[in-house]
């Protein structure tokens, strides 16, 4: 996330540039504007007032942006602690890279706590986010095979093992808010939100956080083989295979419950079953779960239910993270395919119009730690401001939300104050203002 991404050209005999993947802050800016439209635009459908386009738009967009940008972003993480963390393992550093990405969840924590004082209803991920990449810091030299391994028990197993402990603790979320109310009045279930029982529990994102590092991996070392364009066809490729068969495994499955009655549709209504299949869907995907999966049957870690962890939902969501970065690195980076580098050749999206306004989304991507955090404190004091009014009014006004509130408007206006950003980013050659923070205060902590 926020985290520099650097990566050496393959000679040892050359001096070895720093160079960033455009494919990789694309996707940044893809999870970064998919958040903001699951924020501005999904919550529309439970406002009375709105018009039925926009309660569509709201149904749409709760069914493409439920569960699957903060998938990305989890996943980008693990791919930018591989990227940060290079040099240093190469050098030999590896307490020093440890203690940098501890330091940076750290951070992330206080951070995320720190905009819990920002008044609206989004949920901040970035505490959860932080303990994750703690979690992860004494990993960073482990082998692959035992990341994958890792990877693989937590995610076949922690979605039951989540869901099972709730119910003995007899908890259906904590939270979901990390903030300092929260943290004084109930440190113990704080403790618990943050790592199993809130909305985005750390363990789970300790799973995406690992493939995210294998995939880093896998892209380092193929730009160091001159193969990027076909290691980032195959990872596409593959990924958007076992999209399509965890989406239709799941499917399946429900279609099984509505056959044996698991699942009763018909009984209020006439529809067919193919329309009780759809609706069902629909109904899972806008709904989602809480951080754990619905039920601790095995069925219930098979069926793709957004932010619920199970076993479908992350080889789903992980497999459409993966997708989206191999098709961006592989459309963005294949020429590093070159197998020398020179070290005074700049590496740049190009000099045309298009490219430049390319620059500007990738510059902006560059940003996710400033992006995102302007985006929680700008739609806290919008909504917040309005919100209270309203409820000093004595409820909503019969217009419904104003655009500037929630809605496509405001989606559209934060879209455009974040590529205002990113083409000041972009003309000044700089990076985010809160990443640059962050790395000021890794390299105080760890020098």
């Amino acid at each position: 996330m926020a985290l520099s991404d650097t990566q050496l050209a393959p000679s040892t005999k050359l001096a070895r540039p720093r160079v960033r993947y455009v494919g990789i802050d694309l996707a940044r800016f893809i999870a970064i504007a998919g958040m903001m439209a699951a924020h501005l635009l999904a919550p529309l459908a439970m406002f009375p007032g709105v018009s039925d386009s926009d309660r569509e738009l709201a149904m749409g967009t709760s069914l493409i942006s439920n569960g699957a940008p903060a998938a990305l972003f989890a996943v980008l993480g693990g791919v930018s602690i591989v990227f940060a963390t290079r040099k240093q393992l190469s050098g030999g550093l590896v307490g020093k890279a440890m203690a940098s990405v501890a330091v940076r969840g750290v951070v992330l924590i206080v951070l995320g706590v720190l905009l819990g004082f920002v008044d609206n209803n989004i949920i901040v991920i970035l505490a959860y986010y932080g303990v994750a990449m703690i979690l992860v810091a004494p990993l960073i030299k482990a082998k692959s095979w035992v990341l994958a391994s890792l990877a693989a028990v937590l995610g076949l197993g922690f979605g039951w093992l989540n869901i099972t402990l709730r119910r003995s603790l007899e908890v259906h979320m904590e939270g979901p808010h990390i903030n300092v109310g929260f943290i004084t009045s109930d440190p113990l279930g704080t403790l618990r939100a943050i790592f199993v029982t809130g909305e985005y529990p750390a363990i789970t994102w300790v799973t995406y956080l690992l493939v995210g590092m294998l995939i880093g991996r896998a892209l380092t070392s193929a730009t160091g083989r001159g193969a990027l364009g076909r290691t980032a066809a195959k990872l596409a490729a593959i990924s958007a295979g076992v999209f399509v068969v965890a989406q239709l495994v799941s499917n399946w499955l429900l279609g099984k419950l509505i056959d044996f009655g698991v699942i009763d549709l018909q009984a209020a209504t006439q529809m067919s079953k193919a329309e009780i299949l759809q609706a069902a869907q629909t109904q899972l995907l806008q709904v989602g779960g809480s951080g754990a999966p619905p039920s601790p049957h095995i069925i219930a870690q098979l069926i793709a239910v957004p932010h619920s962890g199970s076993v479908m939902d992350l080889a789903r969501t992980i497999a459409l993270s993966a997708l989206v970065i191999g098709l961006l690195v592989w459309l963005c980076d294949r020429e590093r395919e070159r197998p020398q580098v020179s070290a005074t050749e700049a590496i740049t999206p190009g000099s045309g119009i298009c490219a430049r306004l390319l620059d500007v989304v990738r510059a902006a991507g560059a940003a996710p730690l400033t992006i995102y955090t302007t985006h929680i404190v700008v739609s806290g004091i919008i909504q917040g401001t309005f919100f209270r009014s309203a409820e000093q009014a004595g409820g909503l006004p019969e217009t419904g939300i104003p655009w500037w509130v929630m809605g496509p408007g405001a989606l559209v206006l934060q879209l455009a104050g974040v590529l205002a950003i990113g083409a000041v980013l972009s003309i000044t050659k700089r990076r985010g203002p809160l990443e640059m923070l962050l790395s000021k205060i890794v390299g105080f902590v760890v020098r």
